[in-house]
């Protein structure tokens, strides 16, 4: 005869004990993800984020969006995907874009690190198409154009028009791409600056929480991102508090070379100087009084006090990736100058320090005249102890 005993209820009672538990566990495990771009803010770090604008499988828009959560401060630095630069796992130099993979950016993101000595914590990777999508859904983007456009790219006519005008996803792109014989790489970035913060302008006037959802529902799916939904949610509340009006541009200074028949663009001082702009940003985003209205517009007189030729353009290419204004270059009055001297025209010697130290200038002099030239702010006049980066 079998056994027929009774189920063990203190054993069925165990199992649903464990069974709830496990339930509950998976249930905060999900709920309490962690958010990783809170996570920044709440410490009070500067965030980097690489916006990408991907065309058949390689990039034509690389930014960098840098914002401090503390200053509610941002900047844009634009990367040009013909930057030359060694590539150590391919061992020769060649661009950087080379590293791109658009199902996997990390070796293109980490070449971007080595170049700015920042390492990227996040990306936001976005297809054309996709950006026809984004742009159309945030019911188009606001752009001065000072001249209208009317040229034949690709066997596509692409006709803008001139002023302040709001454009579709579809003119977005084409303001975007649209190429014309003799434009400078300084036009180029300058469109592309301007339709990066075109959209984060909108971005910053539509965000609310119903916004928001309705974003990562419909327009997260169409982007790759390391951005999980919540972090994602803390990046549109963050624009939300940027103060888009003041966002500084930067870009890469370099020069043009031909290497193994092709154009790199190699920044100058072999990124020295792209690495200490970067820093100098991050130093200012993160300095409330830097930040200041009158301390931002300060601009710069670069007089060439020697007889070396150039040294006055290539020093305010020096000043101008730092943000600063210059107002003209010119020979000074004489080219026997044995010092570097700092002239502060405007009575802020603070302001004159912060120009002198990125030359690491010792003689600052206070000159204000009453009738002085208002365009001009800082006089910088170049002597023989100048070697084109420092004073020795």
């Amino acid at each position: 005869m079998k056994d027929r005993r009774a189920p063990d209820l203190s054993l069925l009672l165990l199992i649903l004990i464990f069974l709830i538990l496990a339930g509950l566990s998976l249930y905060i495990l999900l709920t309490m993800k962690i958010d990783d771009y809170k996570e920044m803010i709440n410490d009070h770090r500067l965030i980097n984020t690489v916006l990408i604008i991907e065309k058949d499988g390689r990039p034509i828009v690389t930014e960098l969006y840098y914002y401090h959560p503390e200053t509610k401060k941002g900047a844009l630095l634009n990367i040009p995907e013909e930057t030359g630069a060694l590539i150590r796992s391919l061992n020769r130099v060649d661009r950087i874009d080379t590293l791109y993979n658009s199902e996997d950016p990390s070796y293109y993101l980490n070449q971007i690190g080595l170049l700015t000595g920042i390492e990227p914590d996040f990306f936001i990777q976005i297809k054309t198409k996709a950006l026809v999508s984004l742009v159309d859904y945030i019911e188009g983007i606001e752009i001065f154009l000072p001249n209208p456009v009317e040229v034949l790219n690709e066997n596509r006519r692409i006709l803008l028009p001139s002023g302040s005008v709001n454009l579709d996803g579809d003119k977005a792109l084409d303001y975007l791409i649209y190429r014309i014989d003799g434009e400078s790489s300084d036009e180029r970035i300058k469109r592309e600056h301007e339709l990066i913060l075109g959209i984060l302008k909108k971005l910053n006037l539509m965000y609310s929480p119903r916004f928001s959802e309705s974003f990562i529902e419909y327009i997260y799916p169409e982007i790759n991102t390391n951005l999980d939904d919540k972090s994602l949610d803390s990046f549109l509340h963050e624009l939300a508090s940027l103060e888009v009006d003041r966002v500084v541009f930067q870009q890469v200074l370099g020069t043009s070379r031909k290497v193994d028949s092709q154009i790199l663009y190699f920044p100058h001082y072999d990124g020295k100087l792209l690495r200490e702009t970067v820093k100098q940003m991050q130093d200012s985003l993160s300095d409330f009084d830097v930040l200041k209205d009158e301390k931002l517009i300060l601009s710069l007189e670069i007089q060439n006090g020697t007889s070396r030729n150039g040294l006055g353009s290539r020093t305010a290419q020096v000043f101008k990736s730092y943000g600063y204004e210059i107002a003209s270059v010119k020979n000074a009055d004489s080219n026997r100058y044995e010092n570097t001297v700092i002239l502060d025209k405007k009575g802020d010697p603070a302001a004159a320090q912060r120009v002198a130290n990125l030359i690491k200038c010792q003689r600052i002099f206070t000159d204000v005249d009453q009738n002085r030239d208002e365009t001009v702010d800082i006089i910088i006049i170049l002597g023989k102890d100048f070697d084109g980066r420092y004073v020795k």
